[in-house]
């Protein structure tokens, strides 16, 4: 069993966030993303759910965002978590949020260090999926984020693995409800 790690409050995080300088527009998208990641936690009878960490993790999974908006964000997001003493959860949930997560062979491919980024916990999946319910702060289908990102950068193979998965976590947490 993992130790319970001691997380920051809302306050905090959001200060971090000002205090990075991440964007506002990403600073909305965040708190969207927080709520979104509360209700679908909220479906879930039978689980354990962390509530908090689903919460903070919301708050905190673009905070790499302060350097970058490329797929090093994740990246990014995990070691400003890390340098400052917070929960490795927290940045588990920066590392594993973009896409539906990145497998090793698709990390390789662009740019990151070889290895599976994948959410393995339900707090994880439950922000994976927030976060690809909200296009900004407007709320979209899974359907519709993909058919856009399809538009803007093809249907790849890494963007058709990453809707496979994200619609698996979907379906994983739909069927909890």
């Amino acid at each position: 069993m993992a130790r319970e790690e001691t997380l920051p409050t809302s306050d905090f995080a959001f200060d971090l966030l000002k205090e990075l300088r991440v964007p506002y527009n990403v600073r909305r998208h965040s708190l969207k993303v927080a709520d979104k990641a509360l209700e679908i936690a909220e479906r879930i009878k039978s689980k354990e759910i962390n509530f908090d960490l689903i919460e903070i993790g919301a708050l905190l999974h673009d905070v790499g965002r302060c350097q970058t908006h490329g797929f090093k964000h994740a990246l990014i997001g995990a070691n400003l978590i890390r340098e400052r003493g917070l929960s490795e959860q927290l940045a588990r949930i920066c590392e594993t949020h973009i896409l539906g997560g990145i497998d090793k062979e698709d990390a390789k491919q662009v740019g990151l260090p070889e290895r599976d980024y994948l959410p393995v916990t339900l707090e994880e999946k439950i922000i994976c999926l927030a976060d690809k319910y909200l296009a900004g702060t407007k709320e979209v289908s899974i359907e519709q984020r993909f058919k856009k990102w399809f538009e803007k950068y093809g249907k790849t193979p890494i963007l058709v693995k990453a809707k496979a998965r994200i619609e698996n976590i979907q379906e994983e947490i739909k069927n909890l409800s």
